[in-house]
């Protein structure tokens, strides 16, 4: 019955309408002095064909509010565009309905590929971060437990961290950007220092040759890239040491430059996907294949390039453009 009466409050104007035609019709009749009998029957008759009408009107009408009700698809809102009724405005509302259904289903698959993401994200950080946690149990348990250990392993873990945090705010770098000059021999130094106690332990030697630059970006977003790029560096150098310098030619870059144990051609050219971490990450079994790509990510919201060279034995050299390509207004 409610719904009835939602049908009659939709089809007001039209009823309005007839009853203003009825009252018109009534007012020639009584003004020509025509009998009343010849009106009462008309108006009979109208109403037979206003019921008859409306009533399969409102059996449409139910129908379509069940459909609804039972949330059909879109494309099955209604019939065939062929059938009888189908007006111009349904159209256009299956039409609009349709779109909707479609954006709707993209933003879903969107949201579902990101929190996919994150989840294979928090796997791989949760496999990662457990190495240092069993390292330290295993050297508490040999009571082994020195100083520089524990230093070295929880200096990994607040580095995991951080990873984690980073991962998460890199898609809402925008608002999180504050560029400002940066003396970048100053910026290499205050990296350098973090990772102090792992060249002393593994006996590295470190060389930095003064830059002499001032760059224009965001000192806490490329000091992480320099983090993971330098830590990546002392992980897998076993001997020799690290040298970081500004290379002029063919344009300024800065170069961190180790002589690990290098990387295979067919992974250098990976290295930057996202979750890739080659032979050298399935051999030590320490990496999450997130620090470069995530680098990358952030370089190139930061306007800057990175690249990578390297030869199996001989070391891996990472050079970052570290001019502004986005922001150059020559």
């Amino acid at each position: 019955m409610k719904l009835f009466l939602y049908y009659i409050f939709d089809k007001r104007l039209a009823l309005i309408t007839y009853l203003g035609i009825v009252g018109l019709f009534a007012l020639t009749f009584f003004l020509y002095e025509i009998p009343f009998s010849a009106y009462s029957d008309a108006i009979l008759f109208s109403i037979l064909l206003i019921i008859v009408t409306m009533g399969v009107q409102f059996y449409f009408y139910l129908r379509k509010y069940r459909q609804l009700k039972e949330g059909i698809q879109a494309p099955k809102l209604y019939p065939s565009q062929k059938k009888s009724g189908y007006s111009l405005l349904d159209k256009e509302y299956e039409r609009l309905v349709t779109v909707l259904d479609k954006e709707y289903r993209t933003e879903v698959g969107s949201l579902e590929a990101s929190n996919q993401k994150l989840m294979d994200y928090y796997s791989m950080w949760s496999h990662q971060i457990k190495t240092p946690i069993a390292v330290l149990n295993l050297k508490m348990q040999e009571n082994q437990l020195d100083q520089d250990i524990l230093k070295q392993e929880l200096f990994k873990i607040d580095q995991y961290l951080d990873m984690m945090l980073q991962y998460l705010r890199m898609n809402h770098t925008e608002t999180d950007f504050v560029f400002e000059e940066i003396d970048l021999d100053q910026l290499v130094k205050d990296t350098v220092k973090k990772y102090a106690v792992f060249f002393i332990h593994k006996n590295l030697t470190f060389s930095l040759d003064p830059t002499n630059q001032t760059i224009i970006s965001d000192k806490k977003w490329l000091q992480f890239v320099l983090e993971q790029v330098l830590f990546n560096a002392i992980k897998y150098t076993n001997q020799g040491g690290i040298r970081i310098y500004m290379n002029e030619e063919p344009q300024p870059e800065l170069i961190i430059e180790d002589t690990g144990i290098g990387i295979l051609p067919e992974d250098a050219v990976r290295v930057f996907e996202r979750g890739y971490t080659g032979f050298n990450g399935r051999t030590y079994q320490n990496a999450s294949g997130l620090g470069l790509f995530m680098s990358k990510e952030i370089l190139i919201k930061l306007g800057h390039q990175i690249a990578l060279i390297s030869e199996v034995g001989m070391g891996t050299k990472v050079s970052l453009n570290l001019t502004q390509k986005i922001f150059d207004i020559e």
